[in-house]
């Protein structure tokens, strides 16, 4: 994996061979992912769609390098992720992923501006932009998600499809080649889950990255380019358009 904070247009390609996820549940061990092969193209858009505690979930979260399986291998840019220490895997995570959640997980306290920046102050390194830069670089973004005029609005001032388009603008500042939305319509009207939804299209087809998407609602996963059923911790089915 590159060790820069460029990545190339094209995104993370990205692939989990025999995963297997369990958790300890006082004495007993409980299966979330079982025996799981997925591949995801470089530049893709998928879908991950399951009912509530089909493993969906936890599945992004090996992605994203928040978890690791119990058994078996994710691969992020054909590089073994289990071979990372904790310190690499947070560097990777910082520069080359993107998180967008369900409740937006924005910080009350701080402006729209202020929270699209955040993820720069986790940056360590001697390669850390500006102030000045990182300022611009937010600020266009939330121009780019049509939030203009709204930078020094608190999350309270903003309605949830706002929140939302900070939560993606926050996503992207650091041009990651692979962004994981966690149910990031399910606290939305059906308009404003649209809206976002063709935002999200919008700016994986411009910018270029990987974006893999957590749904229950089968009309949310039909608008990815490919998508994959979880259902009792494996993959019962997939599909795609065209």
């Amino acid at each position: 994996m590159s060790q820069s904070g460029n990545r190339p247009p094209s995104g993370v390609e990205a692939r989990l061979v025999n995963v297997t996820k369990r958790f300890q549940v006082g004495e007993e061990w409980v299966g979330a992912l079982s025996g799981i092969d997925l591949s995801v193209a470089p530049g893709e858009f998928l879908a991950l769609e399951g009912s509530s505690g089909s493993g969906k979930s936890t599945l992004l979260h090996l992605l994203g390098l928040l978890d690791r399986p119990t058994t078996g291998e994710v691969y992020l840019d054909n590089r073994p992720t289990s071979q990372l220490s904790m310190k690499e895997r947070a560097f990777f995570r910082n520069r080359h992923i993107g998180f967008v959640f369900q409740n937006f997980q924005l910080i009350s306290r701080t402006t729209a501006l202020e929270n699209v920046e955040m993820p720069f102050l986790y940056r360590k390194s001697p390669n850390v932009v500006s102030k000045r830069e990182s300022r611009e670089m937010a600020r266009s973004l939330l121009h780019r998600v049509g939030l203009s005029g709204r930078e020094l609005h608190y999350p309270s001032q903003l309605s949830g499809g706002q929140q939302q388009r900070v939560a993606i603008a926050r996503a992207l500042v650091t041009s990651p080649g692979l962004v994981l939305a966690d149910e990031p319509t399910g606290n939305l009207d059906s308009q404003s889950a649209g809206a976002i939804l063709d935002l999200l299209s919008e700016l994986r087809a411009s910018v270029g990255f990987t974006l893999v998407l957590v749904t229950h609602d089968p009309g949310v996963s039909s608008r990815a380019g490919r998508w994959v059923r979880v259902k009792d911790g494996v993959l019962s089915g997939s599909g795609g358009r065209g």
